[in-house]
């Protein structure tokens, strides 16, 4: 589960919101740090396949791609 101070801090990725956050707790995703390293494509089909049908689209990866971002620059 994520952390309601984790969940702060994803937030403030461009495009990122409670939706999407959601669906990354519902593929394992705890902390911002575990997105350091990650593949947005890969993300996005993990969510796909959770969801049980094609949800992500561009602007999603776009938005995965941002929240990556941030988890890197964290350091």
């Amino acid at each position: 589960m994520i952390s309601d101070d984790e969940r702060a801090r994803m937030l403030h990725a461009h495009s990122i919101g409670p939706r999407m956050i959601a669906y990354l707790e519902e593929i394992g995703i705890e902390r911002l740090s575990d997105l350091r390293g990650a593949d947005a494509e890969l993300l996005a089909m993990r969510i796909d396949v959770s969801l049980g049908r094609k949800h992500m689209n561009r602007q999603g990866v776009e938005a995965l791609r941002n929240l990556i971002d941030l988890a890197k620059s964290e350091r």
